[in-house]
């Protein structure tokens, strides 16, 4: 299975840099950017890898209905048995897709990790949220 991180700008190249510092290296993921007034580059760096890859295939996009998600989008109409598309992407969503590859779960659970961990990863900071996570006040100091 291939994960391919996409996003505006370098947004997924960040994601995947600061992933590859905390879980190291993983030849399963790849980034593509589009590029400001890109004339069609992104769309065929993502064909090609797509074509090219066997197996499953799941895209992570920055933005739902952005160019990224869109291009992902119709290529996994033309194969949806093996590629799937979530919009969304964080550094906790891509942290535990990437390591669930190790487990050698199906591509429909990766997307479920990445869902679960991408929505779950959103917190507010609030001191009451703080104090139970800490157990106590004294841990907060």
């Amino acid at each position: 299975m291939k994960i391919i991180v996409t996003s505006h700008g370098n947004l997924c190249e960040g994601i995947l840099n600061s992933y590859e510092m905390l879980a190291g290296k993983n030849d399963s993921i790849t980034a593509i950017s589009l590029k400001e007034n890109d004339t069609g580059e992104f769309e065929r760096e993502l064909t090609n890898i797509i074509k090219s890859t066997e197996g499953d295939i799941l895209v992570l996009c920055d933005i739902y209905g952005g160019t990224p998600y869109n291009i992902a989008y119709y290529l996994y109409l033309e194969e949806s048995d093996r590629i799937r598309v979530v919009s969304g992407l964080n550094l906790p969503m891509l942290l535990e897709t990437g390591l669930s590859l190790c487990n050698s779960i199906s591509l429909d659970n990766v997307v479920n990790v990445a869902i679960d961990s991408g929505t779950d990863s959103i917190k507010k900071a609030d001191e009451i949220n703080l104090k139970k996570e800490m157990n106590s006040e004294e841990d907060i100091f």
